[in-house]
C-alpha cells in the first residue's frame, strides 16, 4: 500500500495516548485494509491497537492495588534515607512520581506489549489471588549502554504508582570489610519498610568485585546478602535490576528475576522515530532522517540522542545547512559513535559515499532522495552515477 509508512506513523502518533475515538477509528481503518486485501498492512495496525489497548486498561482508575502497595509505610520527601556509615553516603536517591517519566521508551512493538503485558498483570490481581498466584515481583532489564534501561524502570515504576528508591550497586560498595553486606542489607530493610519500587542500577558492580581475586570472602558475603535480601523482598515490594553485562551475574542471582527483558540496539524503524522526538521542535525531510538513522545503525538510543542534539546546533548556526557535510563532521568528531565501516564510507568522497547510499538495500536509497543530500540536481546524480560504473 503507498504512503503506509506515513499512515502507520499518524496511527502510532495518536495511539501513544490512547482514547475510545482514536482506537475505534484505526480498527476501522485496519477492518477496511483487511476487505482490501492489504493483510500485512492490517496485521500492523492490529498490534498497534493491542498495545493501545492495555494502555487504556492501565489508567489509575482501573489499575488494582497489587502486593508492593498499602502494606508498608508511605514514603515522603522527609523520611530519612539510610546512608553508608563509614562514609554518611545516602545508599539510595529517591524519586516520586512527577520526577519519572510518563512516556515509555521508544521500542519495537513485540517489546512494548510484552512490557505491558507485565504491568496488566496488577490489573488482575484480585483474578489472580483467586487462584494463589501473584503478579511477577522482580524484574531484570539488560543490554547495552544507552538502550534506555534505566528509562523504562522509571517508566514502569510510574505506572505501578509508587516513588522509586534508586540504589547503584557500585555506590554500596565499601573498602572496610563487611559494610558492603550492611549496606545491602540496610537498603532492603527499608525498601521493604516503605512503598516502593526498589531499583538497582549498576547490577553488574557484584560481578566486578567477584572477579577481584583479593575480594573472594567478602564477595561471597555480599552474593550471598543480595540473594536472601532478593528473596525476603518476595511479595513485599518490585524489584528491578539494570544491568549492563548480564553474563557477568551470578547465575543464583540471575535465577532470583521473574523477569529477565533484553532491550535491544534500536531497529531502522525505531532509530527514525527517536530521531523525529529528539529532532523536535525542528522538522527534517524522510530523506534527510532515513540519512540520520542510515549513519547511526547498529547504535544505541543514547548515540541517537547525541545525533539529533549535534544536528541541532549545527541548524541553530545555519539553517541552510549541508546534510552531508554535518554527517561528515559528526562521524569525524564521534568516531566511538559510528561503526567504523559506516564512518569510512562517510568520509570517503561524495562519489564513495553517494554509491554506498545507492547500493544500501536495507535503507532503498532512490536518487531522489539522495541528490538534495549533497546539494545536487537528479540529473547531475544520474551523470555521477554513470561515471561510477
Amino acid at each position: 500500500m503507498e504512503h503506509f509508512n506515513i499512515i502507520q506513523a499518524l496511527c502510532r502518533s495518536a495511539l501513544s495516548v490512547p482514547n475510545s475515538a482514536v482506537v475505534q477509528q484505526v480498527a476501522r481503518l485496519k477492518d477496511a485494509l483487511k476487505k482490501g486485501g492489504d493483510n500485512k498492512e492490517a496485521k500492523s495496525l492490529e498490534s498497534l491497537l493491542a498495545s493501545s489497548q492495555i494502555a487504556l486498561e492501565m489508567t489509575p482508575g482501573k489499575i488494582k492495588q497489587s502486593f508492593a502497595i498499602g502494606r508498608g509505610d508511605e514514603l515522603t520527601s522527609t523520611t530519612p534515607i539510610p546512608v553508608d556509615k563509614e562514609t554518611s553516603t545516602p545508599l539510595a536517591e529517591i524519586y516520586f512520581g512527577e520526577d519519572l517519566p510518563s512516556e515509555i521508551p521508544i521500542f519495537e512493538d513485540n517489546i512494548k506489549e510484552a512490557i505491558y503485558s507485565i504491568i496488566n498483570e496488577w490489573t488482575k490481581f484480585d483474578k489472580l489471588l483467586e487462584i494463589e498466584a501473584y503478579p511477577a515481583s522482580s524484574c531484570l532489564i539488560y543490554g547495552l549502554p544507552g538502550t534506555g534501561k534505566t528509562h523504562l524502570a522509571k517508566w514502569i515504576a510510574k505506572q505501578i504508582g509508587l516513588p522509586v528508591a534508586l540504589a547503584r550497586l557500585e555506590g554500596l560498595m565499601s573498602s572496610f570489610l563487611g559494610t558492603t553486606a550492611k549496606n545491602i542489607g540496610n537498603l532492603f530493610a527499608f525498601a521493604n519498610r516503605y512503598n516502593c519500587v526498589l531499583l538497582l542500577d549498576e547490577f553488574d558492580a557484584i560481578a566486578k568485585l567477584r572477579n577481584d581475586p583479593q575480594e573472594v570472602g567478602e564477595v561471597k558475603r555480599v552474593v550471598n546478602t543480595l540473594l536472601q535480601c532478593l528473596d525476603s523482598r518476595k511479595e513485599k515490594g518490585f524489584t528491578i535490576g539494570v544491568t549492563n553485562h548480564e553474563a557477568l551475574l551470578d547465575p543464583a542471582i540471575w535465577r532470583r528475576f521473574d523477569i529477565q527483558i533484553e532491550i535491544p540496539k534500536p531497529s531502522q524503524m525505531v532509530s527514525i522515530s527517536l530521531l523525529k522526538k529528539f529532532l523536535q521542535p525542528l522538522e527534517f525531510a524522510d530523506n534527510e532522517v532515513k540519512l540520520f538513522a542510515w549513519c547511526l545503525e547498529d547504535s544505541t538510543g543514547a548515540d541517537v540522542e547525541m545525533l539529533a542534539k549535534w544536528i541541532k546546533r549545527a541548524y541553530v548556526v545555519d539553517k541552510e545547512m549541508n546534510v552531508s557535510h554535518v554527517i561528515r563532521q559528526f562521524a569525524l568528531l564521534n568516531s566511538g559513535r559510528v561503526n567504523e565501516k559506516k564512518r569510512d564510507m562517510i568520509l570517503n568522497s561524495d562519489e564513495e559515499f553517494i554509491n554506498a547510499l545507492i547500493e544500501d538495500d536495507k535503507y532503498s536509497f532512490k536518487q531522489v532522495d539522495i541528490a538534495p543530500l549533497f546539494r545536487m540536481t537528479t540529473s547531475s546524480l544520474s551523470k555521477l552515477k554513470s561515471k561510477m560504473k
